[in-house]
């Protein structure tokens, strides 16, 4: 899964980069509003060269009503149903009010689809009356290649956006060639030759009045030429420009950094990588080893239980006592202690615990045992990891640090950059996403070290070891015949391994019993009250009763100004039993 994780996410990355252009031709709510104007004077004239390309003089007389309105706002759709490769985008633009130039902002909308004209000024109101606007611009390749020599001219002359209704309007269109055949003529959405199309040579006119909001007037004609090869046309369809841009060699260069950079994420999360070992079966843990190491050496990450499963082998081996109560937990150090032998960390901890009294109390609401139990939990954890490297079992491994602020870096730059570049070419995004993905390895617990020969070497007994515990005994079997006791000797191991379950499981399988009752557990018998695991949790809930309990004194201390008892520092922080 380590292996698979950072394709998966580089899928999703590329799956956000795409959104763009799955949304790029839904439908958006009608959301227009109240619109108090008409245009009264609709007249547009429409000429198109022997290229192709067209030039669209708009000319609209506009009455305002009212006296808080700053303008108008025109609209193109980028998109044409009839070829979905020619971008429809008007260039050239330029807009008079009253025959003087009026100012416009330019900007695109639904990613990038809606190219909007946003004609007046925003710290002006215009007067009430009549206002003549004439919207020039220009739109390339507009005739569409039906073969044999033949082209066509398909436009909506008025089109269907326009809010307000329309008393008036006479279109004139200039074609490269006269047409050829009849011309249609439709006025509103779905209809068909509902209007009258006068033809003259190589001009049409369309004279209409009385239009709804909203209501579109389309003419349709063929030429007897070829269209001419369409400049403007993109390699994939407009609406996957969103994502890709619209120039193949840009987002060839786009691609090859994005490769570049992936493999370099690649290469730099390669040291994380360790192929594991063969896990021949072992049946006894490795000597000279406390269970919290094993796990660590395992995993590379500190166990959940590896608190609990240290004071578990430590009263496995005399050291201590465990005693359940029914609400708290007793660790009592035995006479004999310093002279059993216990690995370095064990005995680290039950120091820790003793320092004061040979008897330790853990209950769900005491403050200070709390404070005790979750810096004995803190300092257990860092301290596996700096005993893995001290014996050389582990060592400093790919570009520390470094390479995971690297990552994060370039994942927080991939959300910017989707964010900015959605609707013109989001694609971009992949670059430092592909890096991210790639070197997704870098955050793993342990990526910042690797095992030597010799903690491969454990790392392979320990994990033969794991196997046993783990496995059911219809695949695995474990002769517990004559040595029943050391169910209870590796049961701390699988605490740590986090299968208690499983060799409880494994145990009453071959005995067809339930396992026996640790001797040094005093108290009710987890045979009695759901297992091993239920041991485990009832200490897990206790401890981590008391630390929520030292944590509340923290914050309530720090939540107010000035001076407060336990609002110093030196606080202790996180973990769990």
């Amino acid at each position: 899964m380590r292996r698979v994780l950072p394709w998966l996410v580089l899928l999703g990355m590329l799956a956000v980069v795409a959104l763009p252009a799955v949304t790029y031709l839904f439908e958006q709510d009608d959301d227009s509003g109240y619109e108090p104007t008409r245009i009264t004077r609709y007249n547009a004239v429409f000429e198109v060269d022997d290229d192709g390309d067209m030039a669209v003089t708009e000319t609209l007389i506009v009455r305002f009503p009212v006296g808080d309105r700053h303008g108008i706002f025109r609209f193109f759709d980028e998109y044409d149903a009839e070829d979905t490769s020619v971008p429809r985008v008007p260039r050239e633009v330029s807009v008079t009010r009253n025959g003087r130039a009026e100012e416009f902002e330019r900007s695109r909308q639904h990613n990038g689809r809606f190219h909007v004209l946003k004609i007046g000024d925003a710290d002006e109101t215009l007067e009430r009356g009549d206002h003549t606007y004439v919207i020039r611009y220009e739109i390339e390749d507009v005739l569409l290649d039906r073969g044999d020599e033949v082209s066509r001219f398909y436009w909506d002359l008025i089109p269907a956006g326009w809010a307000q209704p329309i008393d008036a309007a006479v279109l004139t269109v200039r074609l490269p060639a006269a047409p050829s055949g009849d011309v249609r003529c439709a006025e509103g959405a779905g209809s068909a030759d509902n209007c009258r199309a006068r033809v003259t040579d190589n001009t049409i006119t369309v004279e209409t009045d009385d239009l709804e909001p909203n209501t579109p007037v389309t003419v349709q004609a063929d030429l007897p030429v070829a269209a001419p090869v369409a400049e403007s046309r993109l390699v994939w369809p407009v609406s996957w420009s969103p994502v890709l841009g619209r120039w193949p060699w840009l987002l060839a260069i786009v691609a090859i950094v994005a490769v570049a950079v992936g493999w370099l994420g690649r290469r730099i999360a390669a040291p994380t990588f360790e192929e594991p070992p063969a896990f021949p079966l072992q049946y006894a843990p490795p000597p000279d080893l406390g269970p919290a190491q094993g796990a660590y050496l395992l995993t590379e990450r500190p166990s959940r239980h590896a608190l609990v499963a240290t004071l578990m082998h430590a009263a496995e081996r005399g050291a201590v006592r465990l005693e359940r109560g029914e609400d708290e937990w007793v660790v009592t150090r035995m006479p004999d202690a310093l002279r059993i032998k216990l690995d370095p960390l064990t005995r680290k901890v039950t120091a820790a615990l003793h320092r004061d009294s040979d008897r330790f109390v853990a209950a769900e609401d005491d403050v200070e045992a709390g404070r005790t139990m979750q810096t004995v939990k803190t300092t257990l954890d860092k301290d596996v990891k700096e005993w893995a490297l001290r014996e050389g079992h582990l060592a400093r491994a790919g570009f520390g640090s470094a390479a995971g602020v690297g990552v994060v870096a370039a994942a927080v730059v991939y959300v910017i950059l989707v964010a900015a570049l959605s609707g013109t070419m989001s694609v971009v995004a992949m670059v430092p996403g592909a890096f991210a993905a790639m070197g997704l390895p870098v955050l793993y617990p342990g990526a910042t070290t690797k095992r030597t020969d010799s903690g491969r070497q454990l790392w392979s007994q320990v994990g033969g070891f794991r196997r046993v515990l783990s496995t059911p005994s219809s695949i695995e079997r474990f002769d517990f015949s004559g040595r029943e006791e050391l169910f209870t000797a590796y049961l701390p191991w699988a605490v740590a391994f986090g299968c208690a379950e499983e060799w409880a499981a494994k145990y009453r399988t071959e005995m067809a019993s339930d396992p026996p009752d640790p001797v040094w557990l005093i108290g009710a018998p987890y045979s009695l009250t759901g297992g091993p695991q239920s041991m485990v949790d009832s200490f897990s809930s206790t401890v981590g009763g008391a630390i929520s309990s030292y944590q509340a004194t923290q914050a309530s201390s720090s939540s107010g100004g000035g001076f407060s008892g336990g609002g110093g520092g030196g606080g202790g922080g996180g973990g769990s039993w």
